[in-house]
């Protein structure tokens, strides 16, 4: 029995000034808003991405990866890190490999959800002075917006015809251009109007670009579009409201604040990505007022934590500013409300990463 689907999402951040500025962010990242008819997180202010397709793992991409001069070793150039979480491991009877299959989907969904192809020629080797490199509009690939537009319809349609529309347009999933940065499951025992019990196992990439790309948000799925600094995204969340976000992109986005240029966030992601990953699920624990959200390196953690859903969540006598105190490893969400989710970590970050930064902290020196 499958108790989460496998799904793949993309941080992508885009450059938005030509000089970094004396304080704050020269880069955007892209936000969408869920509408509140979708049954998981309604309204939620997310990254684009989706869930694992049969069409993302079809045979059928060996030729296609084929048309980059690649040769096909399950891995087509991408690199090797040192630890992967499960999603990353799992055997299919394909040829393509979960790590290809996943970097597809997340592309895809991006493609279907806010029309920005992260793609190349199928005529562009991916070598190491170029696998990195995006591109950066609809027009740098010289196809026309309303037949790409009409491509994003049927793709949103039949996950296959994303297979259709790279054989017919000679372009390739830029696959490269991804770095993974985190993997989040999603908690058991959540079955709140926002999660309707539905669980995911999802792995985020990030991928950089030097400018904001032509875009058009699924109506089906999607109610805006918008491009905002890290800091920008977490004050709208916090203080104005005007957003919600679900932990996984609080967290995230806090993590970022720590780079505030593109360039420096690009070069931190690709050498990183070497260390590898942990999946994180957090789990939950009741308090007096409110509810933990503990996670990995946590005092509080489990040593083996509940995948599945089958124990009741923990429930303490004492506040949560009394839980605080009274561990010395702290590494966790406090929620007392859908827009006070508030992180508390002391703990140093596995695999290179970096530590989330507070709203109002920030960076005394780039990365």
């Amino acid at each position: 029995m499958n108790h989460w689907k496998e799904a793949a999402s993309v941080i992508l951040v885009a450059r938005y000034l030509t000089r970094p500025p004396a304080k704050g962010f020269d880069y955007k990242v892209l936000m969408l808003q869920r509408s509140s008819k979708t049954k998981f997180m309604p309204s939620a202010s997310v990254f684009p991405g989706g869930v694992l397709d049969k069409a993302d793992y079809s045979e059928e991409w060996l030729g296609i990866l084929k048309m980059a001069g690649t040769t096909y070793t399950g891995r087509h150039g991408l690199p090797t890190a040192c630890d992967k979480p499960p999603i990353l491991c799992l055997d299919r009877d394909s040829g393509i490999s979960n790590e290809i299959a996943l970097r597809i989907c997340a592309i895809r969904e991006t493609f279907e959800e806010s029309g920005i192809l992260l793609a190349r020629n199928a005529n562009t080797v991916p070598n190491e002075s170029n696998k990195y490199r995006t591109l950066n509009s609809i027009a740098d690939a010289g196809i026309d917006t309303a037949h790409l537009k009409d491509w994003q319809f049927k793709v949103d349609s039949d996950a296959h015809n994303f297979i259709d529309m790279c054989k017919e347009l000679h372009i390739i999933p830029d696959i490269w251009a991804l770095s993974e940065w985190a993997n989040w499951l999603t908690p058991t025992n959540v079955r709140d109007s926002v999660h309707s019990g539905r669980r995911y196992d999802t792995i985020f990439y990030i991928c950089c670009i030097d400018k904001i790309p032509d875009s058009s948000y699924c109506t089906r799925e999607m109610v805006s579009l918008k491009w905002s600094t890290p800091t920008e995204v977490l004050g709208m969340y916090y203080p104005d409201k005007a957003i919600w976000l679900a932990p996984p992109q609080v967290y995230e986005l806090s993590r970022m604040q720590n780079c505030t240029s593109v360039n420096s966030l690009h070069q931190f992601s690709v050498e990183r990505r070497k260390h590898g990953l942990d999946r994180w699920l957090p789990v939950r624990i009741n308090c007096t007022d409110g509810v933990l959200s503990v996670l990995p390196g946590d005092d509080l953690y489990p040593t083996y934590p509940d995948l599945e859903g089958k124990i009741e969540p923990t429930t303490l006598s004492i506040t949560m500013e009394e839980a605080k105190l009274n561990y010395k490893h702290l590494h966790r969400f406090e929620i007392r409300d859908f827009h006070d989710c508030v992180i508390i970590s002391n703990v140093s970050p596995k695999h290179g990463h970096l530590s989330p930064l507070k709203i109002d902290v920030v960076p005394a020196a780039r990365i």
